[in-house]
């Protein structure tokens, strides 16, 4: 298949390289013309790949245009608070492509729409927008370790098409039937991402960890079945699986902000030091907005929000959360 992947940051990247790897013709569209040159000169993508080249037969370019040509796929690995952006920009463009996959992962803090709502948009993408998530660090990928995700879409028919051609011998992919608790799950996971983050910067042992995960499953299962979503699908990849992953290693940037957070740093400071973007830190204010829209109680996510955005101390939210009236679990 011919992908046309928008976004050269680390996902898009390794992406890119794992599907090139697996026989497609990839095109990955870099929206920074400088920086797109100097990739197109030295294939060298650091800091957002480290340690790996992109490989000659992979098409780097910042015009959009050229990039979308004569796709089949067309991918989108873009920070969800500027997807919208990237979606206006292309509404002009009228291709039909057969496919529009969605790797972003996150809220929009404006519209408060998921990644596919906003990719749906596009009038030549109806009926066309797929999904995938699951627990999947870029760099564990790009060194073949094995990876499990799922795909959601509005067609069995493209979902098995898609599954086929973008699974690999380290990356397996499931299918599932349930678009809206597959996002929703991606995006709140990060927001409990942060606050195991800021636990362990905390200095705080597995304990509050395990608590923190199996309460904020609660709370990501809460408001996606008040969304529409269905209760089982948060004990899935997306769900727990991703949570985890997330949670725990020290290659994830949620967690990472999230432990500087807990170490002292503010949240200026460790934006202008990370080059990536911790998608769970805009994302909350997203989750908090929709909580109360739906009028679900989220103290996890609430307490982050507080922290990141409210100027309460990493410790006073540890005691706000451990000190609310005692209930049935």
């Amino acid at each position: 298949m011919k992908l046309s992947i928008l976004g050269c940051g680390n996902w898009g990247s390794v992406f890119g390289i794992t599907q090139y790897k697996n026989g497609h013709t990839v095109k990955i569209w870099e929206f920074d013309k400088e920086r797109a040159e100097h990739v197109i000169k030295t294939r060298n993508n650091e800091p957002f790949l480290v340690g790996y080249k992109m490989p000659e037969e992979i098409l780097i370019h910042w015009d959009i245009g050229k990039i979308l040509e004569n796709a089949d796929v067309v991918i989108y690995a873009i920070p969800s608070q500027v997807l919208h952006k990237v979606i206006k920009r292309i509404t002009k463009i009228e291709k039909e492509i057969e496919y529009h996959l969605s790797l972003t992962k996150g809220i929009d803090i404006e519209s408060l729409k998921r990644p596919s709502e906003i990719i749906g948009q596009l009038p030549q993408s109806q009926g066309r927008v797929y999904v995938l998530s699951g627990p999947s660090i870029a760099n564990e990928i790009i060194r073949g370790e094995p990876a499990a995700v799922v795909l959601v879409g509005p067609c069995l028919r493209g979902t098995k098409e898609l599954q086929h051609q973008l699974t690999t011998d380290n990356f397996r992919i499931y299918q599932s039937d349930d678009i809206i608790g597959v996002e929703l799950s991606a995006a709140i996971k990060n927001v409990i991402a942060l606050g195991c983050g800021i636990s362990d910067g905390l200095g705080f042992g597995n304990n509050a960890k395990g608590a923190l995960i199996a309460r904020g499953i609660v709370e990501m299962q809460r408001l996606g079945v008040k969304m529409g979503a269905k209760a089982k699908t948060f004990w899935g990849l997306s769900g727990l699986g991703d949570l985890v992953t997330t949670s725990f290693s020290e290659e994830s940037r949620n967690h990472r902000f999230g432990k500087k957070i807990g170490e002292g740093n503010t949240v200026e400071q460790i934006t202008r030091e990370m080059v990536m973007v911790a998608e769970g830190v805009p994302t909350s204010r997203a989750i908090k907005l929709l909580a109360e829209k739906y009028k679900i109680e989220m103290p996890i996510c609430d307490v982050v929000y507080k922290i990141l955005f409210d100027n309460i101390s990493p410790k006073q939210g540890i005691k706000d959360l451990m000190t609310r009236p005692l209930k049935y679990e």
